[in-house]
């Protein structure tokens, strides 16, 4: 059997890009090694949030829109119409005004405003006293896995051939694509190839190891049961601004290979009755465990009821950290018919329909992403 296109990935990039072909009339095979959702789009922080950068805004706008139209389809994935907000929290008032003003003057659609004292404790009564707060306009809650398997269900509904279990890598012949090879040694011709598998992403498209923009950063979560103190609002420390930007990663990845107890940085959202508390940003593979403990430690200083919550289950993930913190979409040069979508770092549930779209324009239609998005750009310099 032969497809026109195949899909390496069961991520929110794979599954949604598959369902997107197989809309425009695409016999699509889609190929995942392990489960749906089975890495950061499974295990994320279960919120569709902006992504503070203005090259990205649009990705996640226009995925968004994707989100509520699928929401409309599919009876089992809700979506408020309204973000419930973003509280950035800060000890500093005069922080949280500066903080409220800076992206007043860089990304008004977010709406920022300055809370003192009293406003957040208004707000949020089951945070610590003597927090202040900078809010956003944004912060759609969803369980971690509940859109990467709703865009699996409709790709199944469209026709994708699911083959979960099966670990797949391009078929290349003559400087072309002709398909996937199964670790079984069976080849299944397909006339593109879409790889979208996070951080494994250059790997697999290029196993000599010339094309390597993506790091994997380890993360883990720990999904909570908090009753009643569960926050309306998604709660961070103020710097989540930071965490897709390429020198504060590398140098979070570096302080965390040397500390005994590595940097985390507090984040909590809350869906379908579980909060999820995060977040971590690792080199290395690590200890699921003891960095749960850490991350519960912490997160109590916030917000005291995490301290004696039931843990419902801790997580561990790598997610696809970019050198200059975007996604590298669109055609790679070294075969024709080989395409990729990954390194959306944070933000792949937030931006990921939106980038498969783009990656699908360019494999059906052959429109070039945008120059900042392309696989195809210069890469910076690594320090």
């Amino acid at each position: 059997m032969s497809f026109d296109a195949a899909v390496i990935g069961g991520g929110i990039i794979g599954c949604s890009a598959a369902a997107m072909l197989a809309e425009r009339g695409a016999r699509v095979a889609l190929y995942e090694a392990t489960a749906i959702g089975a890495g950061a789009s499974g295990r994320n922080l279960g919120v569709l949030q902006h992504p503070f950068d203005t090259e990205l805004a649009p990705l996640y706008h226009d995925s968004m829109d994707r989100y509520a139209q699928l929401a409309a389809d599919d009876p089992d994935f809700d979506l408020a119409p309204e973000p419930v907000g973003l509280l950035l929290l800060t000890p500093d008032p005069d922080e949280a005004r500066a903080q409220a003003a800076r992206l007043r003057s860089a990304l008004p659609e977010l709406r920022p405003e300055p809370m003192d004292f009293d406003a957040v404790a208004a707000a949020e009564p089951s945070l610590v006293p003597g927090l202040a707060a900078c809010r956003l306009h944004t912060g759609h809650p969803v369980p971690p896995a509940a859109a990467t398997r709703a865009w699996a269900r409709l790709a199944e509904r469209r026709g994708v051939e699911m083959n979960v279990g099966s670990r797949a890598t391009p078929w290349l012949d003559g400087g072309r694509v002709r398909g996937v090879r199964l670790e079984s040694g069976q080849a299944v011709a397909a006339g593109r190839v879409l790889v979208a598998a996070g951080p494994w992403s250059p790997a697999v498209a290029d196993p000599t190891g010339a094309w390597h923009p993506i790091e994997r950063t380890w993360g883990v979560t720990v999904q909570l049961s908090l009753g009643a103190a569960a926050p309306r609002h998604v709660v961070e420390q103020d710097e989540v601004d930071a965490v897709n930007r390429p020198v504060a990663a590398a140098d979070r990845a570096a302080r965390a290979a040397e500390d005994e107890e590595p940097t985390s940085l507090f984040s909590l959202a809350s869906a379908g009755g579980v909060s999820t508390l995060g977040s971590t940003f690792l080199p290395t593979e690590p200890d699921a465990d003891r960095l749960a403990r850490l991350l519960v430690r912490r997160g109590a200083a916030y917000l005291p009821a995490i301290a004696g919550a039931p843990v419902v289950e801790v997580r561990r993930c790598a997610r696809p950290q970019s050198v200059d913190g975007r996604p590298f979409i669109g055609p790679l040069p070294w075969a024709d018919g080989l395409h990729v979508c990954a390194g959306h770092g944070p933000w792949g549930i937030s931006t990921g329909p939106a980038s498969a779209a783009l990656a699908v324009a360019s494999m059906l239609d052959g429109i070039e992403p945008p120059a900042a998005l392309s696989a195809a750009r210069e890469l910076p310099t690594r320090s």
